[in-house]
């Protein structure tokens, strides 16, 4: 999936297309818990739907889904998941009900244009949104400061489905939140934090060098991999892949700055993870 911090005009929707609730058309969060009843973001009043069915949440600009256990399994385009990414136009069968994920550009999708309300905040981790980090991209972004005029920290939690796997998704959301507070509480004077979705995460640091920058995000990997929390007296423990790219004199848009940053990451976990790798010329 080809990353993107692309702004958004309207939400990417779930389009029930045939069974029971076929016509029912629902917008997605960064993070959706979809079953047939009890605490979860979208209901699927269907027989054949589990209470608790499966996850949508954001990564790398698009979506992914993890099966919850569902009695029917959750299929993408036909084939039975445990963890997939989740395309633009792309079915998922949810029990009896057949849905189709339809992007903000999407001429299918039913939800209207306009502006999207948002707080700036990430309910969940405390820092910025990822429409406002957005918003601060293009804020910050000016090429001809050069290098060290703009540098971009990407950061991945590692196998963290793990940790929703062995423990819950509330054990899940608990670290998510203590993330969000170790990187607020180490974030340098004038830099930006942001949630960019699921366990991603993404740091702004105008006016900082090459070595200064490697040095904020290896100690983020390094508090992280540290990091001591529990769940009903059992620790929970994760690592994190980090990348670090600089702003270049070329770039035409602040997306690009992104793609590199979060190439280099991916860099990070091809190399074993729960290590920071910086992006050549970063």
């Amino acid at each position: 999936m080809t990353p993107s911090m692309a702004a958004e005009t309207r939400p990417w929707c779930l389009s029930i297309v045939a069974g029971g609730m076929a016509g029912q058309n629902f917008p997605l969060t960064d993070s959706v818990l979809i079953g047939r009843t009890g605490q979860v973001d979208i209901t699927l009043g269907e027989a054949s739907v589990s209470r608790r069915h499966c996850h949508l949440f954001r990564k790398r600009g698009g979506y992914w889904v993890a099966d919850l256990g569902a009695t029917n399994p959750t299929l993408v385009n036909g084939l039975q998941i445990t963890l997939s990414p989740v395309f633009d136009g792309d079915m998922l069968r949810l029990g009896d009900l057949d849905a189709r994920l339809l992007a903000p550009s999407n001429p299918d999708n039913p939800l209207p244009y306009g502006h999207r309300e948002d707080s700036g905040v990430d309910s969940l981790t405390g820092i910025e949104s990822r429409a406002r980090f957005r918003q601060r991209m293009e804020e910050s972004f000016d090429p001809k400061r050069g290098p060290d005029g703009l540098r971009m920290v990407a950061l991945d939690l590692d196998h963290f489905k793990h940790v929703v796997d062995r423990f819950s998704l509330g054990a899940g959301d608990d670290a998510l939140a203590a993330v969000g507070k170790l990187i607020q509480d180490q974030l340098p004077d004038g830099a930006y934090a942001g949630r960019i979705g699921g366990e991603e995460f993404a740091l702004l640091l105008p006016d900082t060098g090459k070595d200064e920058a490697m040095r904020i995000a290896e100690r983020l990997r390094t508090a992280i991999a540290a990091m001591q929390l529990l769940e009903d007296g059992e620790p929970i423990s994760f690592t994190a892949s980090v990348g670090v790219a600089a702003v270049r004199a070329t770039d035409t848009k602040v997306d690009t700055l992104y793609a590199r940053a979060d190439s280099a990451l991916y860099e990070a976990k091809r190399l074993g993870r729960n290590r920071v790798v910086a992006f050549p010329d970063a």
